[in-house]
């Protein structure tokens, strides 16, 4: 495959399957990323975070299980929830964290 990596062609795998839990860590798999695109799978164990960083390119958060806090700006944050999915503007601060055990994943775009 030229732009994916880390899954199988024409082999169907379930959401919560992609990536797996391990223990008290971040765990990340990467489909694709470039300059223009980034499709990122991550498993978070409770009280796991990511800390606020800049991005240039705009984000989509899909939740597959799990609960997670997502701190943005300066002094904004947002929960969301198993099944939701939230859209982030480019060119912010923003950083995540764990409320429970939970896998997500992310689509960030550029121009």
């Amino acid at each position: 495959m030229k732009y994916l990596k880390n899954i199988t062609p024409f082999v169907p795998i379930a959401l919560d399957e992609i990536i797996t839990h391990t223990g008290n860590k971040i765990a990340s798999k990467a489909f694709i990323n470039n300059e223009h695109t980034e499709i990122r799978f991550f498993s978070l164990a409770k009280g796991e975070s990511i800390d606020k960083e800049y991005y240039q390119m705009e984000t989509l958060f899909f939740i597959i299980e799990g609960s997670i806090k997502i701190l943005y700006k300066e002094n904004d944050e947002v929960i969301i929830n198993k099944g939701d999915v939230i859209a982030l503007d480019s060119d912010i601060d923003y950083g995540i964290e764990a409320l429970v055990d939970t896998k997500m994943y992310t689509v960030l775009v550029k121009d």
